[in-house]
């Protein structure tokens, strides 16, 4: 059948009979030759669509659609020409390329266009959940790639900003065992666009050649790249870079067409963000764990002729940094020096003026031949004055054993609450040590006590954070000094740790779980008489085992 251009079909291969039975057909039917791409027939519905249709030319010349999704390799397509919406699929058979095309009317257009925006939309919606539920910058990242496969890309590689001269990849797709992993920045700006996307300078998605790809080696799966077609996207957060996406389509799926980018687009936006949020969370968690490691009180230390235990519980709400500090040393001259105080407020600015104290007495022992607890006082009296905006309560002093095994105490007070003693009959005598605030005036009165621990006899000393911690049946009564008294009188025959546990339990019960003010505990013990309860080796407890203690750092 010959084609006269009036709108008949033509088919250079078949026979009249089955032309004329394809010319009933009312979808277009065009037949491409695969390797050269040129017309080797079409019906009669394909010459009304594109009636520049010519056998032997090539399909760009009348067919652009059809020539540009085959210059795509892709399946299908929807394109505009000439006025018309098409829709168009693709058949192989016989070393022929059928492109079955139909005209899509307004409605139709209309509501595919309405299908596809809310898959769009719901594509986006659930990345925006799924990205939002983790704020571990590694997490998120993974995240990334898993919610593009294979709903845009076959497979995807998300580059995160460089740290030096290396950085970090994340990559989900087909077969992966290595999913993760470090690249040099060099080998990644052999490639322009995705350099370009990882400084930031690509706001656009684009296309690169699958060759390209090279220079990347093993960031992106080896059976894909050969014939694939590559899409490179910025990720980035209020102009700041948080790393290049890398989406990588196999040979045998659609080329990206602008829907398709500019959906890249939108997730690109969305997971950027995400990105940039993550990574702005985790660096500051790992600073705050650098805080709270160099802020948290040092381990005790042995001490012979004297038993120590503490206990530290920061506020929840203060990122567990905290305004109360203690510090127990060795000291020179036998047994130890120590100091216990607490900031006024809480939080990181408590805790960094602490943490400033805490420095400046272990500098004043380490430079002192012998300890002056009213000296020590007077000098950081000074220091907390020239910060000028908190004070802090304080007592310090040494504990030194005796011959006799006892341990003589002495203390400066600047304002902190009294020191418990538990004496042997199982009394609990309040240590008076009166002084003023350090860092409220700038001519203090500090006071100083001397006294002596008999033989298992234990001071306390201890943060308002115990005896100001609402809780009980109403959920508002105070822990108070009362309760406090009897349960240290309830300790008799107890070693120093085991009585800094079971008062920090016994508190911590009391609040159940309700938010509290740093809590830290402090006990120095003299060691018992041979033959009596408490001459144990450390660690062993002479009363009743306490009851499971609850994990409260969850």
């Amino acid at each position: 059948m010959a084609d006269d251009g009036d709108g008949a079909g033509a088919w250079s291969h078949t026979s009249g009979q089955l032309g004329e039975l394809l010319d009933l057909v009312d979808e277009a039917v065009v037949a491409c030759d695969l390797a050269e791409g040129t017309i080797r027939g079409f019906n009669r519905a394909a010459a009304r669509l594109f009636p520049r249709l010519r056998l032997g030319q090539p399909a760009s010349a009348s067919a652009a659609p059809l020539a540009r999704a085959a210059a795509r390799r892709a399946t299908r397509f929807s394109a505009a020409h000439e006025g018309r919406r098409l829709r168009g699929r693709l058949r192989t058979a016989d070393g022929l390329a059928v492109w079955l095309v139909s005209q899509v009317s307004s409605a139709q257009e209309a509501e595919a266009a309405l299908v596809d925006e809310r898959a769009r939309s719901a594509f986006l919606e659930e990345a925006a959940q799924r990205l939002g539920a983790s704020l571990h910058h590694g997490r998120t990242a993974r995240t990334l790639v898993e919610i593009l496969t294979p709903k845009l890309a076959d497979a995807s590689v998300v580059v995160l900003p460089a740290s030096g001269r290396r950085t970090h990849w994340h990559r989900a797709g087909p077969g992966d065992e290595r999913s993760f992993g470090e690249v040099a920045v060099e080998r990644l700006e052999e490639v322009p666009e995705v350099a370009n996307a990882l400084y930031g300078l690509q706001p656009r998605p684009t296309v690169i050649g699958p060759q390209e790809l090279d220079a990347l080696g093993s960031l992106m799966p080896a059976e894909l790249v050969p014939g694939g077609e590559p899409l490179v996207a910025q990720l980035a957060a209020g102009g700041v870079p948080a790393g290049a996406l890398i989406m990588l389509r196999g040979p045998e799926r659609d080329r990206f067409d602008d829907a398709d980018i500019e959906l890249a687009h939108q997730f690109a936006v969305r997971a950027g963000l995400a990105l940039a949020t993550a990574a702005l969370y985790t660096q500051q968690a790992d600073t705050i764990a650098v805080l709270q490691a160099s802020m948290a009180p040092e381990p005790l230390p042995s001490s012979e002729g004297l038993r120590l235990g503490a206990a530290y519980r920061p506020a929840a709400e203060t990122l567990h940094i905290s305004g109360d500090f203690y510090h127990v040393a060795p000291s020179a001259l036998g047994g130890v020096t120590f100091f216990f105080g607490d900031v006024s407020g809480k939080g990181a600015e408590a805790a960094v003026l602490a943490g400033h104290l805490r420095q400046s007495m272990r500098t004043l022992a380490m430079v002192a031949k012998e300890s002056e607890p009213l000296r020590d006082l007077h000098l950081l009296n000074d220091i907390v004055l020239s910060d000028g905006h908190r004070f802090t309560t304080l007592v310090t002093g040494s504990a030194r054993p005796c011959d006799d095994g006892s341990v003589k105490v002495e203390i400066a007070g600047g304002g902190h609450l009294s020191p418990l003693a538990l004496r042997g009959d199982g009394r609990v005598e309040e240590i008076v040590c009166e002084g003023t605030l350090v860092g409220a005036v700038p001519d203090p009165s500090f006071g100083l006590t001397e006294f002596l621990l008999e033989p298992g006899e234990l001071i306390l000393f201890y943060s308002d954070g115990v005896t100001e911690a609402r809780g009980g049946p109403s959920g508002r009564e105070m822990y108070g000094d009362e309760r406090l008294v009897d349960a240290l009188a309830s300790c008799t025959d107890m070693q120093a740790a085991s009585v800094a546990e079971r008062l920090e339990l016994l508190t911590t019960e009391w609040l159940a779980g309700r938010p509290h003010d740093d809590i830290s505990i402090l006990t120095l013990q003299a060691p018992p008489r041979r033959g009596s309860s408490l001459h144990r080796r450390p660690g062993s407890r002479a009363s009743p085992p306490l009851p499971e203690r609850p994990d409260f750092h969850e």
